[in-house]
């Protein structure tokens, strides 16, 4: 039996801006793996201040070492990476997730990587460990001596035959000091808005029986040390097998699983009737205290061409429900599509002032700026509007270690209004809520100074004048770098 390494690491962002939940990813594999009887270890350099060296201990009798990787993750990646490979040599580094799904062929170049696994990766990862020929998993790319060898795709898995996540197998640090306790009842998603990864990949949504998410929530609460936490459905949409949502929610009422729990839904799925008023009485009484809604544009051009079947209407609705219900309503939005012009983007800020407006309660995170995820028909305009992607990890690592956003906006040919993309975030985040909400922001500095800047942002926004973002960049290059 073999030894091997699962292994989160940090992002090059702030470390207050870091979600307190843990790596469902990682865990997934790492629980899927043990149960086969095969021994595995998890080190989170995001949350473990001695991941560095845990890693090197782990590493000297481990067989494989997967990774996993987002793009603001990449430079840390390769540091952990060579490490191991400077411990022992003979540990086979397997790097997932994320960027190296999008970015295989670049990411299997680079020296200190192995095998790329592309896709999901339980059971993947599984075989990998277990010994199995390379030439015969699929999944996967990988280095055959001077050759690098691309085997076909592998099928989506059942998430109902795998097991539940096994808690032993992360560090009691991280489990202490959860903000959020993680819990996956499927994977995917059925709707094809054009930005999303999901489309992108042809993610199918899957989904666990109401059954075992009950039991899984048994199990969470007699644990000691989620006594008190937020609970987080980390679905990509929990609601669309709408009786399944409702036996999961009867369920909980009915066990006395109820806690505090969030998770997400789209905002015509509140238009049409499968989340109700009725059904919405029964999410609060479950513990529900937030939904998420990925609204993305209040310009309805906009949500056409990214086809997310919504409308502004839609959004505004989902609001009302969701505030008459004691429920927080928070909406992501991103700015700078190409093709998408200034009177658009400010149909997106239209819509979150009336949300803002509609209650306190109601977030909203970004807009952010729009950035391309490969094999998308956005991702083809923004190569079309003359934008080349780095063409190595090396590259990549230079981009996030030097850049606030690991794909800055100044470098987008095809946004033209590069400095209200860029800055929208901040006077939406600063200037659109009340200042006791703005001031409450984690972004450190000073507090005399932190009230100057929303207090100019407020005005910015009350005027909706954005032009000469002087106070931003400051910010931007002074207090946020």
């Amino acid at each position: 039996m073999s030894k091997s390494l699962l292994i989160n690491p940090p992002f090059n962002i702030a470390k207050e801006n870091y979600d307190s939940s843990v790596s469902v990813g990682l865990l997934s594999i790492a629980s899927f793996v043990n149960s086969k009887g095969e021994e595995v270890k998890i080190i989170d350099g995001v949350r473990e201040k001695d991941y560095l060296e845990k890693i090197k201990e782990h590493a000297k009798d481990a067989s494989y070492a997967g990774i996993s990787v987002m793009t603001t993750q990449i430079s840390d990646a390769l540091k952990i990476s060579k490490i191991i490979k400077n411990v022992n040599p003979d540990c086979k580094i397997v790097w997932g997730g994320p960027h190296p799904t999008f970015f295989k062929d670049q990411s299997i170049k680079a020296e200190c990587i192995d095998i790329v696994c592309v896709g999901e990766g339980e059971e993947t990862f599984y075989e990998i460990v277990t010994g199995k020929k390379l030439d015969e998993i699929q999944g996967i790319i990988y280095k055959d001596k001077k050759d690098i060898k691309t085997n076909p795709p592998r099928p989506l898995h059942d998430p109902a035959k795998m097991p539940l996540f096994n808690w032993g197998l992360i560090d009691n640090e991280v489990l202490e000091n959860l903000a959020y306790i993680p819990s996956l009842t499927s994977r995917g998603c059925p709707h094809l808005c054009t930005f999303c990864i999901n489309a992108i990949l042809k993610l199918k949504w899957r989904k666990r029986t109401s059954e075992q998410v009950l039991n899984d929530l048994e199990i969470i609460k007699k644990k000691e040390y989620f006594k008190g936490k937020k609970l987080r459905f980390w679905d990509e949409n929990f609601f669309v097998d709408i009786n399944r949502a409702k036996e999961i929610i009867d369920g909980m009422i009915e066990r006395g699983l109820t806690m505090p729990w969030e998770t997400t839904v789209r905002a015509n799925y509140l238009r049409d009737g499968m989340v109700d008023d009725e059904f919405m009485t029964k999410l609060k009484k479950s513990g529900c205290y937030l939904l998420s809604f990925g609204a993305e544009s209040g310009c309805p051009r906009i949500l056409k061409k990214i086809k997310k079947n919504i409308d502004p209407e839609d959004i505004i609705n989902s609001a009302k429900m969701c505030v008459r219900h004691g429920i927080t309503p928070q909406y992501s939005f991103m700015i700078g599509l190409p093709d998408e012009h200034k009177s658009e983007m400010m149909e997106t800020l239209k819509i979150i002032d009336r949300l803002v407006k509609l209650d306190e309660s109601v977030e909203i995170l970004g807009p952010q700026a729009f950035r391309p995820y490969p094999g998308s028909e956005l991702y083809e305009e923004c190569l079309a509007s003359g934008w080349k992607a780095p063409e190595s990890l090396e590259e990549w690592a230079v981009l996030v270690e030097n850049e606030l956003n690991y794909l800055t906006v100044q470098n987008f040919p095809w946004v033209k209004h590069k400095d209200l993309v860029e800055s929208m975030e901040a006077y939406v985040r600063f200037g659109a809520h009340s200042i006791k909400s703005a001031m409450g922001s984690s972004v450190k500095a000073q507090r005399l100074v932190k009230l100057v800047f929303v207090l100019i942002c407020k005005l910015r926004w009350k005027l909706k004048f954005f032009a000469f973002p002087i106070e931003f960049k400051l910010a931007k290059k002074f207090v946020t770098k």
